[in-house]
């Protein structure tokens, strides 16, 4: 049988991307937005003030509802690793406090590449959801800080109680042996401080270095003006101090009663539309695979690259039979690629996108996290072009590709 099994590499690591290859089991109807125009996904304007970045605005049929995303730039060392989740939960805490006063929604989350403060409500209330925004943007408190870090340090531990975890864990090392997990390491976390805390920060959001995402109908000169008081300090983004030194081997020790394995892919640059469909399609072909074992298939995000991953867990009796399975996936669904299977999953992908897109903080995610990924602000929409000329020799040839080069693996023994 088919199942997702390995954990993301962080909170949202794949964000919206891996949220595009669903497994195709999952009951999902197109949605009667699936027809629309992609226009949705092209600026209405792009807003250069003077007092700082470019401000990407759009719009969604709702001239009642504002949704407002910033984004920062965020990278950590193996010494720093985990820093980018305990200042995302401190300001989800700041934003939570006020928002809820005003029934907004409002988050902070650490993504492959960013921190991501995002707020939404009615557009009478602009300027509360500005001041909300601002709370999340400024400088970490040390108040909670011995708490958030304590909560860091034992979602690490039970990552590494499972041989998911650490499965995971070791399959990110060996794709990017410099790239330390999101969730942070026990040693790294343990030595973070508050003062060090405020070092990554006030390195990392200033002014010339934030994206900004509006979804809203108000006119300009009103966005502009409320939007002139987030609050972040002037200036370019800078290199913090060296952090202390941490080394790359994290020691896990996770209950393993079957043995795990895993098969990865690093693609290129890029988001090509065919590792989403073949994905899919690996995952449909295959679901129903008589056999003691399990199988899983899934697209990571690993910096600005995709990752196909696919792995699989066995007790002795299915191993042979899992290696096996493993080995030739994708291969065998080579010669099992159609133009009419490949139509269906790119038209249900483009239904997701657009259902996504349906309110103004889906909208501001999905655009927000192209722009985070280093795609110009109409990426979406050149990839629903894409999507629809989409046809089995591309999917073939994606397939065909990733046979022809070998592997990165990892395993976890019982």
């Amino acid at each position: 049988m088919i199942s997702v099994h390995l954990p993301r590499p962080g909170p949202r690591a794949a964000a919206l991307w891996a949220l595009l290859i669903l497994l195709a089991g999952s009951a999902f109807a197109p949605h009667p937005a699936q027809a629309q125009s992609t226009g949705i996904f092209e600026p209405h304007r792009v807003l250069e003030p003077d007092w700082g970045p470019a401000i990407y605005v759009y719009r969604t049929g709702s001239s009642q509802a504002v949704a407002l995303r910033v984004s920062v730039p965020f990278t950590e060392e193996w010494g720093d690793a985990g820093a980018g989740q305990i200042l995302a939960r401190m300001a989800t805490e700041r934003m939570e406090a006020i928002g809820n006063r005003g029934g907004v929604r409002a988050s902070a989350t650490r993504t492959a590449t960013s921190l991501v403060y995002e707020v939404a409500g009615p557009a009478a209330d602009l300027d509360f959801l500005v001041w909300v925004l601002r709370a999340g943007l400024q400088a970490p408190d040390a108040g909670p800080f011995l708490r958030i870090r304590r909560d860091a340090v034992a979602r690490v531990d039970r990552i590494l109680e499972t041989p998911e975890g650490t499965l995971g864990l070791e399959l990110r090392r060996s794709i990017d042996p410099g790239a330390p997990p999101l969730h942070g390491t026990r040693t790294a976390l343990e030595r973070l401080t508050p003062e060090r805390l405020e070092e990554l920060w006030s390195a990392t959001h200033r002014q010339d270095a934030i994206r900004i995402v509006a979804v809203t109908r108000l006119e300009a000169e009103v966005l502009l003006a409320a939007l002139s008081e987030l609050g972040v300090p002037t200036g370019e983004a800078r290199d913090p101090p060296s952090a202390p030194q941490a080394g790359a081997q994290v020691t896990a020790e996770p209950e393993v009663i079957r043995r795990w394995e895993a098969r990865a892919w690093t693609l290129d640059e890029g988001r090509d539309p065919a590792p989403l469909v073949a994905a899919r399609l690996l995952a449909e072909l295959h679901r129903d695979d008589p056999g003691d074992y399990e199988l899983g298939v899934e697209l990571w995000e690993v910096g600005r690259r995709w990752t196909l991953v696919l792995s699989g867990a066995a007790y002795p009796r299915g191993l042979s039979a899992m290696q096996s399975r493993l080995e030739n996936l994708a291969a065998d669904a080579e010669g099992q690629v159609t133009d009419e299977r490949v139509a269906h999953h790119a038209a249900r992908i483009r239904g997701e996108l657009l259902d996504q897109a349906r309110t103004p903080w889906g909208l501001a995610d999905m655009v927000g996290l192209a722009l985070d990924a280093g795609e110009g602000p109409d990426r979406i929409a050149r990839v629903m072009d894409e999507l629809d000329s989409l046809d089995a020799a591309g999917v073939r040839a994606f397939l065909t590709g990733l046979n022809g080069r070998p592997p990165v693996t990892a395993m976890v023994l019982p």
